[in-house]
Protein backbone atom coordinates (compact mmCIF):
# COMPACT_ATOMS: atom_id res chain seq x y z
CA UNK A 1 0.00 0.00 0.00
CA UNK A 2 2.93 2.46 1.05
CA UNK A 3 4.55 1.46 -2.55
CA UNK A 4 1.40 2.90 -4.20
CA UNK A 5 1.09 6.01 -1.85
CA UNK A 6 4.25 6.84 -2.94
CA UNK A 7 3.42 6.08 -6.90
CA UNK A 8 1.37 8.66 -6.26
CA UNK A 9 3.29 11.41 -4.40
CA UNK A 10 5.94 11.01 -6.69
CA UNK A 11 3.51 11.00 -9.83
CA UNK A 12 2.09 14.46 -8.22
CA UNK A 13 4.93 15.85 -7.37
CA UNK A 14 6.57 15.23 -11.20
CA UNK A 15 3.62 17.45 -12.44
CA UNK A 16 3.94 21.27 -12.94
CA UNK A 17 2.52 23.18 -10.21
CA UNK A 18 -1.06 24.29 -12.39
CA UNK A 19 -1.64 20.56 -12.76
CA UNK A 20 -1.00 19.26 -9.39
CA UNK A 21 -3.91 22.18 -8.32
CA UNK A 22 -5.78 20.73 -11.04
CA UNK A 23 -5.46 17.28 -10.16
CA UNK A 24 -6.27 18.19 -6.60
CA UNK A 25 -9.17 19.90 -7.44
CA UNK A 26 -10.42 17.24 -9.80
CA UNK A 27 -9.82 14.72 -6.65
CA UNK A 28 -11.84 17.21 -4.29
CA UNK A 29 -15.00 17.11 -6.65
CA UNK A 30 -14.74 13.28 -7.00
CA UNK A 31 -14.58 12.82 -3.67
CA UNK A 32 -17.17 15.14 -2.57
CA UNK A 33 -19.60 13.67 -5.51
CA UNK A 34 -18.88 10.04 -4.18
CA UNK A 35 -19.74 11.59 -0.51
CA UNK A 36 -23.32 12.76 -2.20
CA UNK A 37 -24.10 10.21 -4.16
CA UNK A 38 -23.45 6.99 -1.58
CA UNK A 39 -24.12 8.85 1.31
CA UNK A 40 -26.31 11.99 1.60
CA UNK A 41 -28.31 11.21 -1.44
CA UNK A 42 -29.67 7.67 0.47
CA UNK A 43 -30.15 9.37 3.52
CA UNK A 44 -31.98 11.45 2.04
CA UNK A 45 -34.20 9.43 -0.17
CA UNK A 46 -34.68 7.31 2.63
CA UNK A 47 -36.22 9.90 4.93
CA UNK A 48 -38.79 10.98 1.90
CA UNK A 49 -40.16 7.60 2.19
CA UNK A 50 -40.10 7.02 5.47
CA UNK A 51 -42.27 10.52 5.37
CA UNK A 52 -44.57 9.78 2.36
CA UNK A 53 -45.47 6.15 4.25
CA UNK A 54 -45.63 7.93 7.76
CA UNK A 55 -48.56 9.99 5.87
CA UNK A 56 -50.03 7.02 3.94
CA UNK A 57 -50.49 5.80 7.43
CA UNK A 58 -52.02 8.64 9.06
CA UNK A 59 -54.49 8.79 6.33
CA UNK A 60 -55.51 5.45 6.51
CA UNK A 61 -55.85 6.00 10.87
CA UNK A 62 -57.94 8.52 9.88
CA UNK A 63 -60.10 7.34 7.57
CA UNK A 64 -60.69 3.96 9.92
CA UNK A 65 -61.59 6.46 12.38
CA UNK A 66 -63.85 8.25 10.23
CA UNK A 67 -65.37 4.58 9.23
CA UNK A 68 -65.53 3.88 13.49
CA UNK A 69 -67.49 6.86 14.41
CA UNK A 70 -70.00 6.12 11.08
CA UNK A 71 -70.48 2.33 12.32
CA UNK A 72 -70.80 3.70 15.71
CA UNK A 73 -73.31 6.01 14.84
CA UNK A 74 -75.13 3.41 12.93
CA UNK A 75 -75.43 1.32 15.10
CA UNK A 76 -76.20 3.45 17.93
CA UNK A 77 -79.20 4.59 15.66
CA UNK A 78 -80.23 0.80 15.35
CA UNK A 79 -81.72 0.26 18.44
CA UNK A 80 -84.10 -2.39 18.25
CA UNK A 81 -87.21 -2.80 20.28
CA UNK A 82 -86.05 -6.26 22.09
CA UNK A 83 -89.75 -5.79 24.65
CA UNK A 84 -92.29 -5.88 21.91
CA UNK A 85 -93.36 -9.74 22.05
CA UNK A 86 -92.15 -11.48 18.61
CA UNK A 87 -95.53 -12.34 17.87
CA UNK A 88 -97.22 -8.81 18.35
CA UNK A 89 -93.90 -7.48 16.43
CA UNK A 90 -95.02 -9.55 13.53
CA UNK A 91 -98.44 -8.51 13.64
CA UNK A 92 -98.11 -5.22 13.99
CA UNK A 93 -95.61 -4.76 11.20
CA UNK A 94 -96.89 -7.17 9.04
CA UNK A 95 -100.40 -5.12 8.81
CA UNK A 96 -98.60 -1.63 8.09
CA UNK A 97 -98.44 -0.13 4.47
CA UNK A 98 -94.63 -1.35 4.00
CA UNK A 99 -96.15 -5.05 3.43
CA UNK A 100 -99.23 -3.88 2.16
CA UNK A 101 -101.12 -7.05 2.85
CA UNK A 102 -102.05 -8.47 5.85
CA UNK A 103 -101.22 -12.53 6.13
CA UNK A 104 -103.47 -15.47 5.75
CA UNK A 105 -101.88 -16.89 8.79
CA UNK A 106 -99.72 -16.31 11.83
CA UNK A 107 -98.74 -19.05 13.92
CA UNK A 108 -96.77 -18.76 17.11
CA UNK A 109 -94.25 -21.56 17.69
CA UNK A 110 -93.04 -20.83 21.13
CA UNK A 111 -91.68 -17.50 22.32
CA UNK A 112 -88.71 -17.37 20.13
CA UNK A 113 -90.55 -18.63 17.32
CA UNK A 114 -92.94 -17.81 14.81
CA UNK A 115 -95.09 -19.31 11.56
CA UNK A 116 -96.50 -16.98 8.89
CA UNK A 117 -98.17 -17.21 5.38
CA UNK A 118 -98.32 -14.53 2.98
CA UNK A 119 -100.39 -15.17 -0.28
CA UNK A 120 -99.87 -13.05 -3.60
CA UNK A 121 -97.32 -10.14 -1.71
CA UNK A 122 -95.01 -8.54 -4.19
CA UNK A 123 -91.31 -9.64 -3.24
CA UNK A 124 -89.87 -5.73 -3.08
CA UNK A 125 -92.70 -5.30 -0.25
CA UNK A 126 -91.65 -8.66 1.76
CA UNK A 127 -88.37 -7.68 1.34
CA UNK A 128 -88.93 -4.22 3.10
CA UNK A 129 -91.00 -5.75 5.45
CA UNK A 130 -88.03 -8.33 6.47
CA UNK A 131 -85.71 -5.18 6.35
CA UNK A 132 -88.25 -3.46 8.91
CA UNK A 133 -88.53 -6.71 11.11
CA UNK A 134 -84.53 -6.85 11.42
CA UNK A 135 -83.97 -3.17 11.80
CA UNK A 136 -86.55 -2.45 14.44
CA UNK A 137 -86.93 -5.46 16.65
CA UNK A 138 -83.77 -7.97 15.40
CA UNK A 139 -86.43 -10.35 14.22
CA UNK A 140 -85.05 -12.40 11.35
CA UNK A 141 -86.20 -15.60 8.73
CA UNK A 142 -85.00 -18.54 9.89
CA UNK A 143 -86.69 -20.39 7.41
CA UNK A 144 -88.31 -18.95 4.18
CA UNK A 145 -90.20 -20.93 1.21
CA UNK A 146 -91.01 -18.73 -1.49
CA UNK A 147 -93.28 -19.33 -4.81
CA UNK A 148 -93.83 -17.58 -7.27
CA UNK A 149 -97.18 -16.59 -7.87
CA UNK A 150 -99.61 -16.11 -11.25
CA UNK A 151 -98.63 -12.08 -11.52
CA UNK A 152 -95.12 -11.02 -12.04
CA UNK A 153 -93.06 -9.83 -9.09
CA UNK A 154 -95.48 -11.51 -6.69
CA UNK A 155 -95.15 -14.19 -4.45
CA UNK A 156 -96.45 -16.86 -1.85
CA UNK A 157 -94.22 -17.06 1.39
CA UNK A 158 -94.13 -19.31 3.96
CA UNK A 159 -91.75 -17.96 6.83
CA UNK A 160 -90.36 -19.00 10.15
CA UNK A 161 -89.21 -15.87 12.03
CA UNK A 162 -87.33 -15.96 15.04
CA UNK A 163 -85.62 -12.50 17.40
CA UNK A 164 -81.59 -12.92 16.68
Amino acid sequence: MKTLVEQLREALLSRSPRERIMLLAAALVVACTLLYLLVWEPLVTADLQRKAALERARLTAARIEEIAVRVQSMSAGRRTDRNTSLLAAVDQTSRSPTLGKAPSRLQPEGDREVKIWIDDVPFDNLLRWLQELDTRYGITPASAEIERAAAAGVVNVRLTLVRG
